[in-house]
């Protein structure tokens, strides 16, 4: 039997008289990211899918057509801008359609907030673990600012009116700050991104400029469009970073993770300065201490030989006196003549028992005693003979040449 061909229509109207027969009037609770979402007058379009493993499974439609749905998500999580909600996971209430022309889709009837509040707690709690694992939460913290003279990179939109008073704060307090802007959101989903950017290439031209800190400034009142100071990159990156990062991000209740891992934590610019001018004057208040300190020990250095030197030249004299007269008696009892007979005497006495030695051991008279002397070839009496060697023996009346045959 032959299959009926059908239009593409009509197949279509099939599939719909179906699907609305037996779902279209079922609402079901699905969880699902926001790949992207855009607005079109009132009414909200977007694209959902299930990550798995980094890789997405599954994509959907899904659109709002009642406005209040949005709007009202929006105003309770203190989200102002729509494209904060891409790569976020939402707890939505759906119904499923179909269209003839758009295909499957389905119709957000209401985004839970309570869920959107608690993923964004758990992210950020998971976050916060993984900066401490990896031991590096605290390390900007530690960072020190190793000089009075202060270079600061600001990160801020532009030189707004919140600019402009921690600007003027600075100037003001009399210290020597030295600002250079590099322009970056810092709200909306896009801020993080483009912070990131920014404290790059601070950290490439930091050796040029002396950059010793990194105020990061947001104008806006209040904790919407703030979410991108959660950011696992960014905060991982301030965490890292080779010199003392400041926040000023404009927020009055929850603590943000870059709030937490940045070495200065403030709520406003204007708080941000009054915190770098009272650095500026504990720094200077060492430096006019070890000032003093270091005054106070050369003063007390040249006071002690002061004093020494008075002393030195008050006695000097008396005891250079004392040793004149000291060599004066020395040389006054130093007798030359009576030295001089006194070692010609010792000498002559010494010479004299020299020549008694001499003569009493005259190897004749020793032969006169009836002794026998043996010498080598060099003359020399010898005591102990060498085998195979012949040696002069001479006595008192006569000489002989004798050899050494054995040696007992």
């Amino acid at each position: 039997m032959e299959q009926s061909i059908l239009k593409l229509s009509e197949f279509l109207d099939i599939v719909k008289s179906q699907f609305d027969e037996i779902i279209w009037y079922h609402s079901y609770v699905i969880q699902a990211e926001v790949k992207s979402i855009k607005q079109n007058r009132q009414f909200y379009y977007m694209e959902l899918v299930e990550i798995e493993g980094g890789k997405i499974v599954d994509v959907a439609k899904a659109n709002i057509f009642n406005p209040s749905v949005m709007t009202s998500f929006l105003r309770e999580v203190n989200i102002y801008n729509i494209q904060e909600l891409v790569w976020k996971t939402l707890l939505l209430t759906v119904r499923p359609t179909f269209h003839k022309t758009y295909n499957f889709s389905v119709n957000v009837m209401h985004i839970n907030t309570d869920f959107f509040v608690w993923w964004l707690e758990k992210k950020k709690k998971e976050t916060i673990k993984e900066l401490k694992d990896r031991w590096i939460f605290y390390n900007n913290k530690s960072r020190d600012i190793w000089t009075p003279t202060f270079n600061i990179a600001v990160i801020t939109w532009d030189k707004s009116e919140w600019f402009r008073d921690f600007e003027t704060i600075l100037k003001e307090s009399g210290y020597k700050y030295n600002l250079t802007v590099f322009k970056s959101l810092v709200h909306g989903e896009k801020a993080s991104k483009q912070v990131l950017e920014q404290l790059n290439k601070i950290s490439l031209v930091r050796d040029k400029y002396s950059f010793n800190l990194v105020a990061i400034i947001r104008w806006w009142w209040g904790s919407d469009g703030i979410n991108w100071t959660n950011d696992f990159d960014l905060c991982k990156t301030v965490c890292e970073f080779e010199i003392p990062v400041m926040t000023a991000v404009w927020h009055t209740v929850d603590q943000s993770i870059l709030d937490m891992v940045s070495c200065f934590e403030c709520k406003t610019p204007s708080e941000a300065s009054k915190i770098l001018i009272d650095l500026y004057d504990e720094i200077q208040s060492n430096l006019d201490s070890d000032y003093e300190y270091i005054n106070n020990c050369i003063l007390d250095f040249r006071d002690k030989y002061s004093q020494e030197l008075k002393f030195i030249s008050k006695n000097l004299p008396l005891q250079i006196s004392r040793k004149i007269r000291w060599y004066k008696q020395k040389l006054e009892s130093f007798n030359i003549d009576k030295k001089l007979k006194y070692n010609i005497k010792y000498l002559h006495n010494s010479l004299e028992y020299l020549y008694a030695n001499i003569k009493s051991n005259n190897p004749d008279k020793i032969l006169d005693k009836w002794y026998n002397l043996i010498f080598d070839n060099k003359w020399k009496v010898i005591k102990e003979y060498d085998v195979w060697n012949r040696y002069l023996m001479k006595s008192k009346n006569h000489e002989y040449i004798i050899e050494v045959l054995e040696k007992k």
